[in-house]
């Protein structure tokens, strides 16, 4: 539909360094600061559509514990509810 926002992220790691890094662009104001979530050493979480910043630091909070990122991210959708289904989630850790 026309008029209707957008929101778009991108995640990356650099090979040599392991540093991952998130950025984000979004027509709503203010919504950019609730999708990003980062931890040195750890990895990376956007959340967007239906933000949650609860699951953002949940993600960081596991990928720290040596889950992996794919079962971080079934665990962060088990936890949200019906959001889910709505929910736009990346997660990045530091080995890629």
């Amino acid at each position: 539909r026309p008029g209707r926002g957008m929101t778009v992220s991108v995640a990356g790691r650099c090979r040599r360094t392991g540093q991952v890094g998130i950025a984000v662009a979004t027509s709503s104001i203010c919504v950019g600061a609730r999708c990003i979530w980062v931890r040195e050493d750890v990895g990376a979480v956007a959340s967007q559509n239906l933000t949650n910043p609860a699951l953002g630091k949940l993600g960081l909070d596991l990928l720290q514990e040596g889950m992996a990122p794919a079962r971080v991210l079934k665990s962060l959708l088990e936890t949200d509810g019906d959001n889910a289904r709505y929910r736009q989630l990346s997660i990045l850790g530091t080995a890629g």
